[in-house]
């Protein structure tokens, strides 16, 4: 930052701030001595609960000079969801948006734990952040401390199917390494734009990447289909990150007259499969734009498989197959293999795809994670992938149960165990169902007590939708069986049953 001082390192949307990396930097040294005096050390841990705005990267920041470690939450979480995950990690401080107060304060409380809060913000009863930026003597003489690059510098929170969060505790070594990976494979350039906050691993190697690389971010708090054509013209934006139902929505209000997005190099979507239909519609929209897919995952601290930009034929690749997630990437070896058997499979046969990587990440914070490991150490993904003649990726489907809508982790066990606790209802088997804009709808197959019970899916779906978040609906329906089919141990065939849906058989 020092480096690039005189750089732009955010273009603030809602205010039109520009904002240097020499300021960035001052705010970042201030916070980082400020929390130095209240006594934090490495065995503290710095919590973040905001969306996008101008100074939640400074914490962040401050918490990587002082070698804390620091994790995220989403402000849109619910009360259940946010008291879990802070009983799990136990933040000695926690820096909130105002908006988020309420439900801090109750999930603090819920967690039966202790934590400062500090607020982005006016407020009567907490402190404000701005009293971490007041002018400090030692500002100017400030050393970050040396880390080894091997520890744990940022806790991601990822539902497991059976609906528990874990953190995924990934090193300094790993964000650093794949943040230059996306710089080398032309990812960031200039100006980005991305909607994801802290929470997200995309944000974290994406901000990571633009301070090595000296570029600017733009910073907008929420997504609109409208607002974003705007904010590629009027920034020049060179570079976009989307989650597949964010492209989707460009994709159906349209392009407006009269904006200008020839410094638009590549739009990346990651967070689920984008089709190639609308792919291919967002080239339209977007001439002179590389519309590609990446594959990545939190565990690896970012990307899997992704096109290098910066590479001619990989361009070329891209045109010739918009449905590829891209070929490997610079150190990660990968095998493809038969569930099964364990048999290494070749080109074009479908398998798990595990990989060997100093990306991989140090485990679960406080939680055993042999079982994500095979016998030989490699980390499995859980996601059913192959690869064809050119390496070029291709994901077909997830291992895991889980579901994902709109990028977000939906865990069937949770909704299973709200639908199984309905009086009319034995059991129940949520499975996803394939939305092009939105990723998976889920739906609940269910078996009744009673199958003369009158009970309609209108009246199920409004039983859940009255437990769970907006994200968590059954938008695909309710369907009613007699039986389930299953293995010789006795397990649900989840993928058969979604097989016979999707084919129309039930």
């Amino acid at each position: 930052m020092k480096f690039y001082k005189n750089n732009v390192a955010q273009y603030i949307v809602e205010t039109g701030e520009k904002d240097t990396f020499k300021e960035l930097l001052k705010r970042s040294i201030r916070t980082a001595l400020n929390m130095k005096l209240e006594g934090l050390t490495e065995n503290d841990l710095v919590c973040l609960c905001s969306y996008n705005q101008k100074d939640i990267c400074a914490p962040f920041i401050a918490s990587m000079f002082l070698g804390l470690k620091v994790t995220s939450l989403d402000p849109s979480l619910s009360m259940t969801d946010t008291a879990y995950l802070l009983k799990q990690v136990k933040p000695t401080i926690i820096f909130i948006v105002p908006e988020a107060l309420n439900l801090i304060e109750n999930s603090i409380e819920q967690a039966e734990i202790s934590c400062k809060i500090v607020i982005f913000g006016n407020s009567d009863t907490h402190q404000q952040f701005e009293e971490y930026l007041i002018p400090n003597s030692e500002e100017h003489d400030f050393r970050p401390v040396v880390v080894s690059p091997e520890d744990t510098a940022v806790i991601f929170f990822s539902s497991g199917t059976t609906g528990l969060p874990k953190g995924i505790c990934q090193s300094h070594y790993a964000l650093l390494a794949q943040a230059v990976n996306v710089i080398n494979y032309g990812a960031i350039t200039s100006v980005s734009l991305y909607y994801s906050s802290l929470y997200w691993i995309s944000a974290v190697l994406f901000l990571t990447a633009s301070v090595l690389s000296g570029t600017a971010r733009v910073i907008c708090q929420s997504f609109d289909p409208t607002q974003i054509w705007k904010i590629l013209d009027k920034y020049e934006v060179s570079f976009a990150f989307l989650a597949p139902s964010q492209a989707s929505e460009m994709l159906k209000v349209g392009r407006p007259d009269n904006v200008d997005t020839s410094s638009l190099l590549c739009v990346l979507t990651g967070g689920g499969v984008f089709p190639e239909k609308q792919s291919l519609a967002l080239r339209d929209l977007l001439p002179g734009t590389y519309i590609s897919q990446g594959y990545g995952q939190t565990e690896v601290a970012g990307v899997l498989t992704c096109f290098n930009m910066n590479d001619v034929k990989d361009t070329l690749r891209l045109h010739y197959k918009p449905s590829s997630c891209g070929r490997p990437i610079h150190g990660i070896w990968y095998k493809i293999v038969d569930v099964e058997t364990e048999r290494n499979l070749g080109p074009n046969e479908q398998g798990e795809l595990r990989v060997k990587t100093k990306y991989a990440m140090n485990g679960y914070y406080n939680l055993d994670s042999s079982e994500s490991f095979d016998a030989d150490g490699w980390l499995k993904t859980g996601d059913v992938v192959y690869y064809d003649e050119d390496y070029c990726f291709y994901v077909v489907d997830r291992i895991k149960e889980m579901l994902k809508y709109k990028s977000w982790h939906i865990a069937p066990a949770m909704l299973e165990n709200i639908l199984n606790n309905h009086p009319s209802i034995k059991l129940s088997v949520v499975i996803g169902i394939p939305d092009e804009d939105d990723g998976d709808h889920p739906m609940a197959i269910v078996i009744l007590n009673n199958p003369e019970d009158e009970i309609t899916g209108e009246e199920i779906e409004a039983y859940v939708a009255e437990r769970v978040q907006d994200r968590q609906k059954l938008r695909a329906g309710v369907k009613f069986v007699t039986s389930f089919p299953i293995t010789p141990s006795g397990k649900i065939k989840r993928r058969e049953i979604k097989q016979m849906i999707l084919a129309g058989q039930i």
